[in-house]
């Protein structure tokens, strides 16, 4: 697990209230969960939710593992590379609804994903894809007030 699940900039706005900070990180590190997810799964992802964010992939969550550079430019720009394990692909596929289209994500992609990785793994990635696209959206709103 990486050493912060909180990143830099939300971090700095939320030092001021340490139990709200450390509960917060907390929370993050239970939806992190890579015992269950592979950490190269999480980090594509969390890519790709920063790619659809035009965001800093830093601002969406902790690094989990390095990628291809080529695979993490496709990513960033929102793009499903090809060439992935089954398994990451589908949670692309559940991924890329993410943060602008939650209501276009049907059952077949989620059910499919349960099919190949199970119940925990499922509840893991859309909890993990919940947070990513938070802490995109928390961390641009920081920087916003920081220019208030």
């Amino acid at each position: 697990m990486p050493q912060s699940v909180i990143p830099g900039p939300l971090a700095a706005h939320l030092a001021a209230i340490p139990h709200l900070r450390d509960g917060f990180a907390s929370f993050l590190a239970a939806c992190f969960d890579t015992e269950t997810l592979a950490p190269v799964t999480l980090e594509r992802c969390r890519r790709l939710v920063a790619g659809l964010h035009a965001a800093d992939p830093a601002t969406c969550g902790p690094a989990f593992a390095d990628l291809p550079a080529g695979e993490a430019a496709a990513l960033a720009r929102g793009e499903l590379p090809a060439g992935l394990p089954p398994a990451d692909a589908l949670a692309l596929e559940v991924a890329r609804h993410l943060p602008w289209d939650h209501h276009g994500l049907t059952d077949p992609p989620v059910l499919a994903f349960r099919e190949a990785c199970g119940d925990r793994a499922t509840v893991t990635l859309l909890a993990a894809l919940a947070m990513f696209d938070a802490l995109c959206r928390m961390t641009r709103a920081a920087a916003r007030l920081e220019g208030a």
